[in-house]
């Protein structure tokens, strides 16, 4: 067999190797750094597009969760603000049974009526001081509120003013007038009543849409995770595997060039 001198075609096969074996170890490194089976595009584009989009899901489901438990937050409010009212006409209530005794003299009736008027001013600064994140609640300007989530959500709530509640010209100076506040106080109570049942059941709904972008977060984190973070293990022995490799094509390169060099140098050249 022949000897040549400028042929070097093992010595530029392994040089190739070595570059692709240099490339691969590069990426194992960038793997193991960050954890990421996926650093940029060119390692899965497909993947990649397919991440983002989990990605950008679980952004939106997190603002909406945090938009829900918003409307969650409105409605406790408001709760607390008709529990406090539903207290004022039960005391208002109490106020007419008394007053619709003909037993009662002027003087007696006039310091009840001064106490219902008391009672109907602070139902009203409740609807009207009642506030979550600056937005009324109770006063009726702003009975419905849109969440801004997908399929549509929204918080209703009734006014509950106290002409709202039918309460306005109510009159325990008299026998009568006391009886039909009775009546009239006893509509207000139910309707308070209705406002609490309507505004539980929203909440009840609320809770559930937030369970279920909670489910769909994680379950969406982990579709991503499957797709875009490195098998440690795997990046592992792949790395260990080509620092091997790239060891061996270096040493093959040295030695694909040692026969031209010997030849050369027996030729005196």
């Amino acid at each position: 067999m022949g000897m040549r001198i400028n042929q070097t075609n093992p010595a530029l096969t392994a040089a190739r190797q070595a570059g692709s074996t240099a490339k691969a170890l590069a990426k194992n490194f960038a793997s193991l750094a960050s954890g990421l089976r996926i650093n940029e595009a060119a390692d899965d584009a497909a993947g990649l597009a397919v991440a983002e989009g989990f990605r950008a899901r679980v952004r939106q489901f997190t603002r909406e969760t945090g938009n829900l438990q918003g409307g969650i937050s409105m409605i406790q409010t408001a709760q607390g603000g008709l529990s406090a009212q539903n207290e004022g006409v039960s005391r208002l209530r109490e106020l007419a049974v008394q007053a619709s005794s003909g037993t009662l003299t002027s003087d007696q009736r006039a310091a009840l009526q001064t106490e219902a008027q008391q009672l109907l001013e602070q139902i009203e600064q409740t609807a009207q001081n009642t506030e979550f994140n600056g937005r009324q609640v109770l006063n009726g300007a702003n009975p419905v509120t849109e969440l801004g989530v997908e399929g549509g959500a929204q918080v209703e709530i009734q006014g509950s003013t106290p002409a709202d509640l039918g309460l306005e010209g109510l009159d325990l100076s008299t026998a009568e007038g006391a009886a039909a506040a009775v009546q009239a106080l006893d509509e207000a109570a139910a309707q308070i009543g209705e406002n609490q049942a309507s505004l539980g059941a929203q909440q009840n709904r609320l809770e559930q849409a937030v369970d279920v972008r909670e489910q769909g977060t994680q379950q969406l984190a982990e579709a991503e995770s499957r797709i875009r973070d490195a098998d440690v293990a795997r990046v592992a022995i792949e790395k260990a595997r080509n620092q091997a490799l790239l060891q061996g094509t270096i040493s093959a390169v040295a030695q694909g060039s040692t026969g031209p060099q010997a030849a050369a140098r027996l030729l005196g050249l």
